[in-house]
Order: C-alpha cells, then structure tokens, then sequence
C-alpha cells in the first residue's frame, strides 16, 4: 500500500518507530533497497545490531520513542515482534504461559529525534509498531512542525484482532490527518495537505499492484535451493561415476597388461621347448653333462682345499 502511493518518490525518507528485524516482516526493506533511508527506531539491542549490519545507511537508533525523555522497563517476550513498555501487554502475555526478560532503556521523544536527524527534509512515511505503547509515542511528537505525508500506526491489541485506535486517533485526526486505509492490522493517515494520496489508499492490494507475498517468495528462494542442492549432488555423482570410469579404464588396461604378459611367457616357454626339441641341444648333450662333471668335480676339490 505505501509502495503504491509513494512509488515515484525517489531518495524517500522514513521513519520506523519499533523497527523489529532488518529484514523480516519488514515495512522498510524494500524502500531501502529502492534508494530510500531513514531512521530506525529499535529499542532491543539484538535487533538494532541487526539494523546495523544490514543497514549502514540508516540512522539506527538504540532506544524507544515515549512522551517524554526518560527511561523504561521494556520486556523482550520470548515471541519476535513482542517486545512492549504496556504493562497491561505484558500482564496479558504472560497470562498466557509467555515469558520474557526486562531491560532497562533510554526513551527520547518523537520529536526531539525529528529535531535531530529529519529537521530539514520531507518525511514520506512514519511507521509507529509498539506493542500497546502507541499513545505515547504519538503524544511525544510534534505534528505541527513534522509532517509525515502517511501515518501507519498498528490499530490492534497485539496478537489479537481486538482494535484499540480509539486510544490515541482523536490526537491523529486533530493533527490534520485524515484516515485513508485500514488493512485488518494497521490504519493509514494521510496529511491533509497530501489529499491526493488519499486516492492510492482507496482500494487494498489487489491485481494492479502486481506485487507477490513474502512467504510465496521464500518458498521460491528455498525451492531454488534446494534445486541448486540437487544440481551440486548430480554435479557430485558425475564426478565419482567418471572417478569409477577412470579407475574402470586402469583395471581393464592392467587385465590387458597382465594377458600380454602371460602371452609373452607362453610364446618363452613355447620357444624353449622348440630349443630342447632342437637337433642341435639334443648333439650337445652330452657335452653339456661333462661340462657339469667337471664344475661338480672343482667344487669338490676346491672344499677338499
């Protein structure tokens, strides 16, 4: 849906408040991948290492965005994505056998991070997903001198499809907001000075927007690879079964070596036989016993010595 209205934007700028992983379930992925850059807000320190690594080109914020500077207790559930301040959550969660671990983290204002990082630039879209904890994000910023062109704010109680926007859209719509799109999870705001988006926010994803869905994607990328697994093991069995030629070949070549051999001694014992059958050995005969008498009768006399 934001694709869809802010596809000719180039170079845009974001802002994710509870960015979560830098590449699952991710709003900003495909913007980043597109030229777009903006600030990433993650409180988890585990993620925002992610946000690191994976986006140097972000501005990636370590801490969570509230009403005031100050510090919260943040529990990381055992679940991804469930991380919250809301203490009524985390009751909740735990209500139903999760568990989680609590860290201390710094909180700054939606505001003053504006003030710093954005105060001179168009921000296209601000993406608010904390768990319970939007009321006070949203009061901790100052719409009058920042103006996202499109709010999109989780409009549910986490992990359920109860709806709990009427806590804070009163503060959205007399920011001059007006809603444009709710899609089951989220509820999307436009600036009213943006009313022309209003119109690519009319209708959900549908044919137009040729767009696939993640999880068919990755099944894509896993069939590949699997493919690719396959290719690498037929690859494998091509090279042993020409190992096997090869050493096939080397039996066959010393089977023929060994018959050459055997043929060569037979055509020896052929032609000694011809010799002992010879006119001329049989003449020599007896030239040949006295030739061994006398060699017998030296060695005789020679140990006598």
């Amino acid at each position: 849906m934001l694709w869809r209205a802010l596809k000719d934007v180039e170079n845009g700028f974001y802002i994710d408040v509870g960015a979560n992983d830098p590449i699952v379930e991710s709003v900003t992925k495909a913007f980043y991948e597109r030229g777009w850059r903006g600030i990433n807000i993650e409180p988890l320190s585990s993620h925002c290492h992610d946000l690191m690594r994976d986006r140097p080109d972000d501005i990636n914020l370590q801490c969570a965005a509230g009403e005031f500077r100050s510090e919260i207790e943040l529990w990381e559930a055992d679940v991804r994505g469930w991380a919250t301040a809301s203490q009524h959550v985390i009751e909740k969660h735990q209500g139903d056998g999760h568990q989680g671990i609590f860290h201390k983290v710094p909180v700054l204002t939606l505001a003053e991070i504006c003030t710093t990082y954005a105060s001179s630039r168009d921000i296209h879209f601000l993406k608010i997903d904390v768990e319970g904890f939007e009321k006070s994000v949203i009061a901790g910023m100052d719409f009058s001198s920042f103006r996202p062109w499109i709010i999109v704010i989780e409009a549910t109680e986490p992990n359920s499809t109860a709806e709990n926007y009427q806590e804070w859209e009163t503060d959205i719509l007399s920011s001059r907001y007006l809603f444009s799109y709710a899609d089951g999870l989220n509820r999307f705001y436009v600036a009213q000075e943006r009313s022309d988006l209003l119109q690519s926010l009319k209708y959900p994803p549908n044919v137009f927007d040729d767009f696939i869905r993640s999880a068919h994607l990755n099944s894509e990328l896993r069939a590949q690879q699997a493919e690719a697994k396959v290719q690498q093991a037929e690859a494998k069995v091509q090279q042993a079964e020409a190992k096997v030629q090869q050493a096939e070949a080397k039996v066959q070549q010393a089977e023929e070596n060994v018959q050459q051999a055997e043929i060569m001694a037979q055509n020896a014992q052929v032609a000694l036989m011809a010799v002992h059958d010879s006119a001329s050995w049989k003449l020599t005969a007896p030239f040949r016993k006295a030739v061994n008498v006398i060699r017998n009768l030296c060695r005789s006399s020679g140990r006598n010595e």
